[in-house]
């Protein structure tokens, strides 16, 4: 497999033959395994998991649903009732939902245990199981519930990605997206003149993950976005914003998920960015990317004056929000930037874009 980061030890592999025996030779009998349902009968090498590790494995069904304190105090419970002690490890499989609760559970059971991270969605590889951000959603906010806990470890397999629906795929180009947007110009370019349609060989996706990667770990030094610099990590919040507040309001409904949610936020900021002044780059070529990876621009559907109100009750309980301001990730010519705004202006820049 080959090493993104060593400190991190980040890897990366599409040989399905040398993953499997990388993974089986590291789990021993006091181990779990969190596993996204949907994986099962896809894969053969996660039917031959299954069946070796059977007795230790919890089955979930990866979607922001499973993200609440309930489902987590289940999944505790049950973990603690089999059996676990410190040297046990956590392995989990699956996307970012399930990342999210698995690292969550593995940083308080016992006060933390070692998380070994495999994402299976593109979403997941180039963002969620980087940087360790863990935790669930309140009924007020999403991702408001967690912790911070890095794992031990995160192997990705690109041939998890052949099965994926093209829906999950464009999602997960949402935040590759944003990294084209915040940072890496090659990478915009790179985005420019390819599409989802063209095919993950063609575009050539394990160098366009390791490029997404390697673009975040610039940003994850300062551990809880406290510092507000250059490389702050609250930059790689570019278009979550409006994101989190429309999955909020919607009820984590399929009707849009993450990364389409992303999408339709990153538009919306690069525009207020616009109007801020900040000569941001062009707004068509964010819409032309967009475009060429299925994701939509129609922010309207689910931002309207109808719902300003109720939205704005969702940014305002956002971990960002102090004081009646936010930190708002906008961009500032070629790159992201850190800009406190108070609520209310950002409300009334909002109402000229709907």
């Amino acid at each position: 497999m080959r090493i993104i980061n060593n400190k991190l030890k980040i890897s990366i592999t599409s040989d399905d033959g040398l993953f499997l025996k990388k993974i089986i030779n590291q789990i021993n009998k006091e181990d779990f395994l969190i596993i996204d349902k949907c994986l099962m009968n896809k894969y053969l090498f996660m039917k031959k998991i299954h069946k070796k590790y059977k007795d230790r494995i919890l089955i979930v069904e990866g979607s922001e649903k499973i993200k609440t304190i309930k489902e987590y105090s289940k999944l505790i419970e049950k973990i603690i009732n089999i059996g676990i002690n410190r040297n046990s490890k956590l392995y989990s499989f699956g996307g970012g939902t399930v990342g999210d609760l698995s690292g969550f559970v593995a940083s308080t059971v016992l006060r933390g245990v070692e998380h070994i991270m495999i994402p299976t969605t593109l979403l997941a590889m180039v963002d969620s199981s980087i940087g360790g951000k863990t935790g669930v959603n309140s009924q007020y906010g999403k991702n408001l519930i967690g912790t911070f806990y890095l794992p031990k470890s995160v192997m990705i397999n690109t041939n998890f990605l052949k099965k994926l629906p093209l829906r999950e795929l464009s999602c997960g180009f949402a935040e590759i997206i944003k990294y084209s947007f915040i940072e890496d110009k090659k990478l915009k370019k790179i985005l420019i003149n390819n599409s989802i349609n063209q095919g993950l060989k063609e575009i050539n996706i394990k160098a366009i993950i390791e490029r997404s990667i390697n673009t975040k770990l610039k940003f994850i030094k300062d551990f809880r976005e406290i510092k507000f610099d250059r490389y702050s990590r609250a930059i790689l919040n570019f278009g979550h914003t409006f994101a989190h507040a429309v999955e909020n309001l919607n009820l984590y409904k399929n009707n849009i998920k993450h990364g389409e949610a992303v999408a339709l936020g990153m538009i919306i900021e690069i525009k207020i960015s616009q109007l801020l002044g900040f000569e941001p780059n062009s707004e068509e070529t964010l819409i032309k990317i967009l475009n060429n990876f299925n994701l939509s621009i129609d922010y309207k559907k689910f931002i309207s004056k109808r719902n300003i109100n109720l939205i704005f009750e969702k940014i305002y309980r956002d971990k960002k929000s102090f004081d009646k301001k936010i930190k708002l990730i906008l961009i500032k010519k070629d790159r992201g930037i850190v800009n406190e705004i108070q609520i209310d202006k950002l409300k009334k820049l909002t109402l000229r874009l709907i």
